[in-house]
């Protein structure tokens, strides 16, 4: 009986595209006791009254901005393809009025934070107008826009108001207070290349039972693929002429991604050694 063999670029070939479809999944946690990451602006990790949380931009500073980035290799040489984000968020303005602009999650390349590329808000990031691409979901707390935004590099995509009150039940009236996580709100922000964007958030000690699907839209899919390899997350926040403290805690992401493709041909060249060494 004759045996017919694959030549080893075609099985190679085969054996990448089976790897590239099937994928791989990771995590990524912060609760920031440990610090990690990096931080652009007035952003810092604040330890008051043995809570560790994110603090963007600070109460009786206005005009500044503070932004974070994982800053973790967790991400380098994969391309994601899906990823479900959580953490807690709250405010302080000790009681002296209403609350600054806002903050916004962001996922894009952060490998250039130059300049004033780092900068940013409830916009999302300097870099990501510049780029011309980019993921910020922004939560707007000031104004008659205040509400969740989705945007790609500077424009935006689709808004969802909630008025001007929406964010009062996540601010504390007191420093430690809002650092409490019982008095957190806390968002979920879920993506998948092929289905689109998802973002629910419950802000807080509030009448609303649960989270609230706030967004829901099919922006952000590409059916033929995207290359994210290398891409980052992180937080913007701004104050303006109105300030106050901005928090974050509690981060988590699991992810679906693929290798990079220099990646791959590694995995598959040891693939095809094993294969070699287990018929010798």
């Amino acid at each position: 009986m004759q045996t017919r063999t694959m030549p080893c670029a075609a099985l190679s070939t085969l054996l990448l595209s089976g790897l590239a479809s099937a994928g791989y999944m990771g995590t990524y946690s912060n609760d920031f006791s440990g610090g990690g990451g990096n931080h652009f602006g007035t952003s810092y990790v604040t330890n008051a009254f043995g809570h560790s949380d994110l603090q963007l931009v600070s109460d009786g500073q206005s005009g500044t901005q503070g932004t974070w980035t994982t800053g973790d290799s967790a991400f380098a040489n994969k391309s994601l393809t899906a990823f479900s984000a959580s953490f807690n968020f709250s405010f302080n303005t000790n009681g002296n009025g209403g609350l600054g602009d806002g903050f916004s999650f962001v996922f894009g390349d952060l490998s250039d934070m130059s300049g004033d590329r780092w900068a940013g808000g409830e916009y999302g990031l300097n870099a990501f107008s510049q780029d011309g691409q980019g993921m910020s979901i922004g939560f707007d707390t000031y104004g008659g826009d205040s509400g969740i935004h989705a945007r790609w590099g500077g424009s935006s995509l689709t808004w969802n108001n909630f008025g001007t009150e929406w964010w009062d039940y996540a601010n504390g009236n007191d420093y430690n207070t809002a650092l409490t996580d019982i008095n957190q709100g806390s968002i979920i922000i879920e993506w998948d290349i092929t289905t689109g964007l998802d973002v629910y958030i419950d802000w807080g000690d509030d009448p609303i039972a649960g989270y609230y699907h706030s967004i829901d839209t099919s922006f952000y899919t590409w059916p033929d693929g995207f290359d994210m390899t290398g891409w980052d997350f992180g937080f913007a926040g701004r104050n303006g002429g109105i300030d106050n403290d901005i928090l974050i805690d509690n981060f988590n992401v699991s992810y679906n991604y693929i290798p990079a493709p220099g990646v791959l041909a590694l995995m598959g060249l040891a693939g095809l050694g094993v294969r070699r060494r287990r018929r010798d």
